[in-house]
């Protein structure tokens, strides 16, 4: 019997190798014969364009395989309606969907109309966990770039104390004389709020100077 794998990975962090030698082993072990790997690289929960996704489907309509395997569900499908739709168009064709991690499903391959009810219901059940899952991932970045943002804000509103502008004069009068960055960071200081005395950086020193450029021009 003919088959193909199906991998799919969204980010950098994944690694379809992995995905592939589980998906080669679990073929050999049934006896499958594997005649082409797919592999996609983008998100499965939008309603995007998924070229190879649609071309494995076209190859069991034709005939040309009796069996699809995955290393997990939700790298098929994270839409539970989907997942159904799928497994029915699969299951008129002839073909089954096997996935490695969930090793249930094979189990319930079960011919006939209560095979297709339990598979169904099962089905349902892990597509509607893949979903919420999603939609946990989702807050959960939003939450961490709206944590981001606000202690950005923080930052700025309770960042470093400007340095006051008797600095920055003596930084510009230094700087006509032609004395160079280095020599102004050594020669000018402030106190910071703990009243502890400091020399300038030279990034400082540069800062004013190229301000002062700036409203001079």
């Amino acid at each position: 019997m003919k088959a193909v794998i199906y991998t799919r990975t969204s980010t950098a962090e994944q690694f379809p190798e992995k995905q592939i030698t589980e998906c080669r082993a679990f073929a050999e072990q049934r006896g499958y014969e594997i005649i082409d790997i797919f592999q996609e690289k983008l998100s499965g929960f939008k309603q995007i364009e998924r070229p190879l996704y649609d071309n494995i489907k076209r190859l069991a309509h034709q005939g040309e395989i009796q069996a699809v395997i995955v290393w997990a569900l939700d790298r098929w499908v994270r839409n539970r309606d989907t997942l159904l739709e799928d497994v029915t168009t699969l299951r008129n064709a002839g073909v089954k969907l096997h996935s490695v991690k969930e090793q249930w499903l094979e189990a319930i391959n079960i011919e006939g109309g209560l095979g297709k009810t339990i598979q169904d219901f099962l089905l349902g059940l892990i597509g509607s966990l893949a979903e919420l899952e999603s939609q946990r991932k989702r807050e959960r970045t939003l939450m961490a770039y709206n944590h981001y943002k606000k202690e950005e804000r923080k930052y700025k509103k309770w960042g470093r104390k400007e340095l006051p502008e008797r600095v920055k004069q003596e930084v510009r009068e230094l700087y006509k004389t032609g004395m160079g960055l280095r020599g102004i960071s050594e020669s000018v200081f402030y106190y910071d709020k703990h009243s502890n005395r400091k020399n300038l950086s030279i990034g400082s020193v540069h800062k004013i100077i190229t301000k002062h450029k700036g409203e001079s021009s």
